[in-house]
């Protein structure tokens, strides 16, 4: 049993879906409360978010993994897209808050 535990530690843990999936949610999440934080404009504060959360996300990938990921094109894309919508929901929470 704790042979089996052992070599699913032993994986990269980017290349597994769902700790990626949360790392990047993560760091999207903590790039958008200090993004709109610090800028006023939402549209600047929404992009700024999502190139600053995607490009943290591929340095980690790329310390994870020791190497660029073949496709980091492609999925540096991906999670500026998934960054600017983490990023824009949190936004309007933080926007109708201050506003009510």
């Amino acid at each position: 049993m704790w042979e089996s535990l052992c070599l699913y530690c032993k994986g990269n843990l980017m290349n597994d879906g769902i700790f990626g999936i949360a790392a990047l949610a993560t760091i999207a999440t903590i790039c958008s409360f200090v993004s709109h934080l610090f800028i006023k404009k939402f549209v600047i504060a929404v992009f700024v978010s999502g190139i600053l959360s995607a490009s943290v996300f591929q340095l980690a990938a790329y310390l994870n993994l020791g190497q660029l990921d073949p496709f980091y094109l492609f999925a540096a894309f991906a999670s500026f897209l998934i960054s600017c919508a983490i990023s824009t929901i949190i936004g309007s929470v933080m926007l109708k808050t201050v506003n009510s």
